[in-house]
């Protein structure tokens, strides 16, 4: 019952839950006054500290047997047993028991009425444990639905067939129109009530009071409520739940005071069932739209990547060899070709563009398989991999890190050159865990980042390199998000650049480097 404690804790008897080994789980606001102990003390305590046979003792066999007996796996009434109170009194009860299935685990619903309480009487208690069995039951089926109509036609059948009210119907709020509207009702509702109004702000209604305030209300007779809409409707007396932001539900008789205290206990309770079901549904619609979001995006990029990897960088290719077939032709004839150098460089600025922003392109979607990769080794792999003049790496300590390798090492020589671009030739580039063990870091000893500029640095063109691409960074970027990390840019103790991978699975190695 953890999804709704609120309506819970409103059931008229004390409840406790108790799982298969006979230790409770939980309770209801109810069971203090029964057991003596506060319900966060109950917690952990076995069945045969809390019940007792005042003939044969123990008591956890007998309830025990419920959950690990089939046979037993169904609404049983009338176990007579005395709770052993906080204080060492003893209180005779009757116990019900109702099974259900919590994460694949048989656990008990077990009611708990005094014998002198008048409500003790067999068929009474039977009644409100079928109540509480019938209400998990229908939760599961309600759990199964996707759509938030039908769900609501489910609600309505339940109130009728389990509680047996015959007179329900479920509105639900459009915000477009900033109405309630009528979705589903019970064929007697549609009997006794006819057409189905829509409730507003502007019109006077009970329902739409209940919707704004967010409090249930019983009306035991309608005839004396002046928030009644319809003065005349037969409905005699109302019971109006909320359903969070999506609604409302009526449950309604033709007789003035029809509704107990248990009534209204279990139609709370059912109530925030079908607010959690509603709100599931919604949180699914979302994932599924984002999700559809995402194909989308996805089948963009793959189509921009396509237009790049073919129709520009071709291209680029032909102009590239044409260049050098020129300047072959030209130095034969002992040609100036000092122009040609001009070109040269704008083509391998293009082809530097092309690349990056292909990369950029495929590196944005998330990442699916994740191995673990020394970070020493494969830092030091990457700086083979860039031209890095005279500059110098030093790894300080190793970690094993999940990742998708191909792009960690992606990310790393866009570092490892980016320092090299913006330093000295000679500059001094470390790797290495963070202190609190919550990822790693990349730093250097150049002239850093600006603190006003470090947020926009990792934006698609941004840079300070007049020959740059303004993508290096973004490509980091992209990267530590397709991961699930975050990456900030901080400043090292020399001064430099300093950028800090958080949120990263990694583990321990030996040390290594300096």
């Amino acid at each position: 019952m953890d999804e709704f404690p609120a309506a819970f804790d409103a059931l008229p008897d004390p409840v406790v839950t108790v799982d298969a080994d006979g230790v409770v789980r939980g309770g209801n606001a109810r069971v203090e006054s029964a057991f003596g102990h506060a319900r966060d003390d109950l917690v952990g305590m076995a069945v045969g500290e809390l019940f007792f046979d005042p003939d044969e003792g123990d008591a956890g066999d007998e309830l025990g047997r419920y959950v690990a007996d089939p046979e037993h796996r169904s609404v049983s009434v009338g176990l007579d047993l005395c709770v052993r109170r906080a204080d060492g009194s003893a209180l005779p009860v009757t116990l019900g028991f109702a099974p259900f299935e919590r994460d694949g685990e048989t656990r008990l619903l077990v009611t708990v009425v005094g014998d002198g309480d008048e409500r003790t009487a067999g068929s009474g208690l039977h009644r409100r444990t079928q109540t509480l069995e019938a209400l998990h039951e229908a939760t599961q089926d309600l759990l199964k639905t996707t759509d938030r109509e039908v769900a609501a036609e489910a609600a309505v059948e339940y109130v009728e067939e389990v509680l047996g009210h015959p007179i329900a119907a479920i509105w639900l709020y459009d915000a477009d129109r900033d109405l309630l509207e009528p979705v589903s009702w019970t064929a007697r509702a549609d009997e006794v009530v006819g057409e189905h109004p829509t409730y507003t702000a502007e019109g006077r209604s009970i329902s739409w009071a209940v919707f704004e305030s967010g409090q249930p209300e019983y009306v035991s007779d309608t005839r004396a409520d002046p928030d009644q809409y319809n003065p005349d409707s037969p409905i005699r007396s109302e019971l109006v739940l909320p359903l969070g932001r999506y609604g409302v539900i009526d449950v309604g008789s033709t007789e003035p005071e029809a509704f107990g205290e248990a009534d209204l206990a279990v139609a709370r309770l059912w109530a925030a069932t079908v607010t959690m079901v509603f709100v599931r549904i919604e949180r699914e619609r979302q994932l599924r739209s984002r999700e559809a979001e995402i194909a989308r995006e996805r089948d963009r990029l793959e189509e921009f990547a396509s237009l790049v990897s073919h129709d520009l960088r071709n291209p680029l290719n032909v102009a590239a060899g044409n260049l050098d077939l020129l300047r072959e032709r030209l130095e034969s004839e002992q040609e100036d070709v000092s122009e040609l150098d001009v070109i040269g460089r704008s083509l391998d600025r293009m082809q530097e563009l092309v690349e990056d922003m292909l990369a950029l392109a495929r590196q944005g979607t998330e990442i699916d398989d994740t191995e673990a990769a020394s970070l020493s080794e494969l830092a030091e792999e990457c700086w083979d991999g860039v031209d890095t003049a005279s500059a110098s790496l030093v790894v300080r300590g190793d970690v094993r890190v999940m990742a998708d390798r191909s792009r960690l090492r992606q990310a790393l020589e866009n570092l490892f050159a980016n320092a090299v671009v913006h330093g000295r030739d000679d500059v001094a580039v470390a790797v290495g865990p963070l202190d609190d063990g919550e990822g790693f870091y990349v730093e250097d000893d150049g002239p850093g980042i600006d603190p006003d500029r470090r947020e926009e640095a990792f934006e698609p063109g941004v840079t300070t390199d007049p020959d740059g691409t303004g993508f290096g960074l973004s490509i980091v970027a992209e990267v530590a998000e397709a991961h699930g990390w975050t990456v900030e840019i901080a400043e090292s103790e020399s001064g430099g650049a300093r950028f800090e991978f958080r949120g990263v699975g990694v583990e321990s190695g030996d040390a290594s480097g300096e």
